[in-house]
């Protein structure tokens, strides 16, 4: 089995380029206020582009994280929005501080900082988001296939809710289903969770 950082991750975010935005952004955006100017997202793992434009098409203000440099060429369609994508070409594990944001946003991407990536980054994006914004975020459960892979944070129930003890969860779905990934079979336990951040938290 390949390690997460063997993967080609150039191509894997090129084969989903044509994707549509998943429907939580949608969801993510209403329980923020909505569209318009002046809002800010961040977008953790930002893959293909496909959610971080879904925001910006909406007016706000995105600030895309991810170690695939190939994301910032599919973002030409910025000068047709009314809202922008700022490209981080970084390891958001090694962020010291995150903007301040009304929507911190990620796909399937937080599990794959690994254990210590996710524990030492999940507080700065806690901090960043404004009281009353809006975490919309996957995490892998213990069913994972990958639970077994020391590259990949998967979490218990209890740990889960640790971390959101902060928040107002909105809804949480979980998927717990074989499926496939970019290099075969894999058992997906994911959690995907939409919560606000009390006011004071």
């Amino acid at each position: 089995m390949n390690t997460l950082a063997t993967l080609d991750w150039a191509a894997y975010n090129a084969s989903a380029a044509g994707r549509p935005a998943r429907r939580i952004v949608a969801r993510a955006i209403l329980a923020a206020g909505g569209d318009g100017s002046g809002k800010v997202a961040l977008d953790i793992g930002a893959g293909a582009g496909a959610d971080s434009l879904e925001f910006a098409r909406r007016g706000w203000t995105v600030h895309a994280y991810d170690t695939d440099e190939t994301l910032s060429h599919r973002l030409v369609e910025n000068r047709r929005m009314s809202g922008e994508v700022v490209f981080h070409h970084a390891d958001a594990s090694a962020e010291e501080a995150f903007p301040t944001a009304d929507v911190i946003y990620s796909s399937d991407a937080l599990p794959m900082l690994g254990p210590e990536g996710l524990a030492r980054t999940w507080p700065r994006l806690v901090e960043a988001l404004r009281p009353g914004g809006v975490m919309a975020v996957d995490l892998f459960g213990e069913e994972d296939t990958w639970a077994e892979r020391p590259d990949v944070a998967t979490l218990s129930t209890a740990q889960i809710e640790e971390m959101f003890s902060r928040f107002q969860v909105l809804d949480r779905q979980v998927r717990n289903e074989d499926g496939r990934f970019w290099d075969g079979k894999k058992h997906w336990h994911v959690i995907t969770i939409l919560a606000r951040k009390r006011t004071g938290a």
